[in-house]
């Protein structure tokens, strides 16, 4: 059976914060971006791990994207305003501005097959993902406290 293990990490030193079972972006000013939080996903029980995605299964009413652009083969997008990106080798610059690739959409159905799932990486190991970066566009017109969720989908063996 497989588990799995998200870690946190500093973005400006790379170092290991710690294990995390909820990613907390802390106060923003409406308009404003988060800041930027660094985390992998390791996989314990398992030989090797495949098809690694991440999908955003809820985004407190703040929309994720309303017209998609520049779509890659990860299934990121140049807009929007649920930042993603990833990256083999740890990156301090990528995390010290906001993210130039985003998701495409809510993944509503909280499915493996949805189209809006950002593909990552797991180029440093089998069982490890790569560094995984996120942050949140939050509008100038939304108030109060906004909850989401990311689930995280992939195949082992």
């Amino acid at each position: 059976m497989a588990n799995i293990t998200v870690r946190e990490y500093h973005p400006e030193s790379g170092a290991l914060l710690g294990n995390i079972t909820t990613l907390k972006f802390g106060r923003v000013s409406a308009g404003t971006n988060t800041r930027v939080k660094v985390i992998d996903i390791a996989f314990d029980g398992v030989t090797s791990v495949g098809n690694i995605q991440l999908g955003l299964i809820s985004a407190g009413g703040v929309v994720v994207n309303s017209d998609p652009q520049d779509k890659s083969d990860d299934n990121s997008t140049s807009n929007g305003n649920f930042g993603i990106e990833n990256t083999f080798a740890f990156d301090s610059a990528k995390a010290s501005q906001p993210l130039t690739r985003h998701f495409a959409g809510l993944n509503g159905s909280a499915s493996s097959s949805s189209e809006n799932n950002v593909l990552i990486a797991n180029d440093r190991s089998p069982i490890v993902s790569n560094y995984i970066y996120l942050d949140i566009n939050v509008s100038s017109t939304l108030a109060g406290a906004v909850n989401g969720a990311y689930k995280v989908f992939f195949d082992y063996s």
